[in-house]
């Protein structure tokens, strides 16, 4: 089950990207994508009820080790789909994308941000003191953006939204999406200003991702067929224009 992988485009962010493009093509010879397992040990932990030998961690969003490996985690999941039929040639091409990709979302998670946001991580756990635990098999981001609660609203206001929820697909359906879910939830309500609900947005044809969070209470408020999404498979960066479903949920006060 995933949902919303997100990545904001801007005149700025296109020409840093046009650049990496170059960079990276210029080392594709011996081009890895970098996988790191670093642990912050001052990060926030909750219990999984479901599972004794998984945690849910708060990612440190000053640890620059942290966010790489939340972004490494997010950019692989969401989009490195690995076919069969992929030549040498084309998977070096969608190695430097991804690589691209991944950049970019660094500078988002970089950049100060005016607003609330929260990452979570999922990750499994060696022994049973919680000390020893394995790289991210999940994570879950809440960020505060402007949002309007129909498509008729023609002032939106600052709103929570879920963004990038995953997990790896070994590990569901035993409860870590929900636990990510509610982590972000329970952090929502202790932000300031004060949030009532919280939002997010599943593609259309998403029929999984869909199902799960209206079995979490979410509601479908709107639907918007202009949004965009990444498309990695041509020569070089597209993007495609897609339908996405707008939900809600009341939190509890």
């Amino acid at each position: 089950m995933m949902a919303r992988s997100t990545l904001k485009h801007s005149a700025a962010r296109v020409a840093a990207l046009f650049i990496l493009f170059i960079q990276q093509l210029a080392a594709s010879s011996a081009f890895v994508l970098n996988q790191r397992c670093a642990y912050s040990s001052a990060a926030c932990q909750l219990s999984l009820e479901s599972s004794d030998n998984i945690v849910i961690q708060q990612i440190n969003q000053d640890n620059k080790d942290d966010l790489e490996e939340f972004s490494t985690f997010c950019i692989d999941i969401f989009h490195n789909n690995k076919g069969e039929s992929d030549s040498v040639v084309s998977r070096k091409w969608k190695d430097i994308k991804l690589a691209m990709l991944q950049k970019a979302q660094m500078i988002d998670l970089s950049v100060p941000f005016n607003g609330n946001r929260s990452v979570f991580v999922a990750r499994s756990c060696i022994d049973s003191d919680n000390d020893r635990l394995t790289e991210i098999i999940g994570c879950c981001e809440v960020i505060e953006e402007r949002i309007a609660i129909s498509q008729e609203q023609k002032s939106p206001r600052v709103r929570p939204i879920i963004e990038n929820l995953a997990v790896k697909e070994e590990y569901r359906r035993q409860g870590i999406g929900k636990a990510l879910l509610e982590a972000c939830e329970q952090n929502v309500q202790t932000w300031i200003p004060f949030h009532d609900d919280i939002f997010v947005q599943v593609e259309d044809g998403n029929f999984k991702a869909k199902e799960f969070f209206m079995d979490n209470n979410f509601k479908v408020v709107y639907s918007d067929d202009d949004c965009k999404k990444d498309d990695l498979e041509g020569l070089a960066f597209s993007q495609t224009t897609i339908t996405k479903f707008m939900l809600r949920k009341v939190l509890d006060s």
